[in-house]
């Protein structure tokens, strides 16, 4: 027996995806971690960590509870997502497909509007703390701008 249209969980759509910046040199490597939603292309969750399996846990568990249950993620081919995201769920997109291009968009959104985040910058964060502050607004005002 089909549910009734109002109890009917409807299934939302995450990408998922990392990028580089660093903290005091170029050396110290720090990736930052996004979760996007495609319809409203909010980001719902954001960690910064190493390029790694636990840093990719650590993403999953700062996603909100109802994403984590009724959702499709789409992520690249990135090993690290493999472990971590349900098999039944993950959606694998290589280079060119299309189906991570709403967060590589966002991806150099951010960079324009944060000066941290920009690769061959003057503009750094010389602690980690002060760093993640500095994304953390930018991404509050990146998804106050979405209203």
């Amino acid at each position: 027996m089909r549910p009734k249209k109002a109890q009917r969980q409807e299934w939302e759509a995450l990408e998922l995806d990392e990028m580089w910046t660093f903290v005091g040199r170029r050396r110290r490597k720090v990736w930052l971690w996004l979760a996007v939603e495609r319809a409203s292309r909010r980001i719902v969750a954001w960690v910064t960590g190493r390029r790694d399996a636990a840093t990719a846990r650590r993403l999953w568990h700062a996603l909100p509870r109802r994403y984590r249950r009724h959702c499709w993620f789409f992520t690249d081919l990135f090993a690290a997502y493999v472990g971590v995201l349900p098999r039944w769920q993950h959606r694998r997109c290589p280079k060119g497909s299309g189906g991570t291009s709403i967060i590589e968009a966002i991806n150099c959104s951010l960079r324009q509007r944060c000066g941290v985040l920009v690769r061959k910058s003057c503009s750094f964060s010389k602690s980690l703390p002060m760093h993640n502050a500095r994304i953390k607004i930018v991404i509050d005002n990146y998804n106050l701008t979405l209203n």
